[in-house]
């Protein structure tokens, strides 16, 4: 996804069209799927083990990855905004400046990142129950409730949720919903978003002299 915004700013910066210009709003939820279990290593003069070290040596990367993420989409989002800031000043309007070309061409999108990490949970017996659980694709179906649930609740209390929902005049709505409004409320296929995707990766083509410096 990192990839697709990247590449969505860069065509807005030599003034290409992309399939996303229309686009208002991109919401991008980064789920952070480390744990930190409670270990005993403190309470004993043995060492761990290779293997218990080794499987939280693996949680590492994984938190770093998704905080670099975070971070890298936010410097996105600050800088969109001060670009259109920029490009919509009297000052800029009245007397053009030509090395302000990149502000010029900021995108008209909106981009909110929902940060989902268990350390958000204000419920601390919750946020140990869930720290505790293995790295495992197979949990039993009410440790899949939880992390569901938890989920739901880390997001809604996002202030970037929050405010994506201000922003689009939009509220939660919790009362089920009828099979048409389902099928007239569904997103795109993940297929749909892929292809996209690709094609606004194609449309990335720099002949030598006119790759902007990075």
């Amino acid at each position: 996804m990192l990839d697709i915004i990247e590449t969505f700013e860069a065509l807005h910066t030599l003034g290409q069209p992309t399939p996303l210009d229309h686009v208002r709003r991109i919401v991008i939820v980064v789920v952070n799927a480390k744990s930190s279990p409670e270990t005993a290593w403190d309470e004993s003069q043995a060492a761990p083990g290779s293997i218990a070290l080794l499987i939280r040596a693996t949680g590492v990367p994984i938190d770093a990855y998704s905080s670099d993420t975070v971070e890298l989409l936010r410097d996105i989002q600050a800088r969109w905004q001060s670009q259109r800031k920029i490009r919509d000043s009297a000052a800029l309007s009245a007397d053009p400046d030509p090395v302000l070309t990149e502000a010029m061409h900021a995108p008209d999108t909106d981009l909110y990142v929902v940060d989902v990490s268990f350390q958000a949970l204000e419920d601390r017996k919750e946020l140990e129950y869930l720290n505790n659980l293995p790295t495992s694709f197979v949990l039993p179906d009410a440790a899949v409730d939880r992390l569901r649930a938890a989920a739901g609740t880390i997001i809604l209390a996002s202030p970037e949720f929050q405010r994506l929902l201000r922003d689009a005049g939009a509220r939660v709505v919790t009362e089920p919903c009828t099979a048409d409004e389902v099928q007239r409320l569904s997103p795109p296929s993940i297929s749909d978003a892929t292809a996209r995707g690709n094609e606004l990766r194609q449309r990335l083509s720099f002949d030598s002299g006119s790759r902007p410096d990075r």
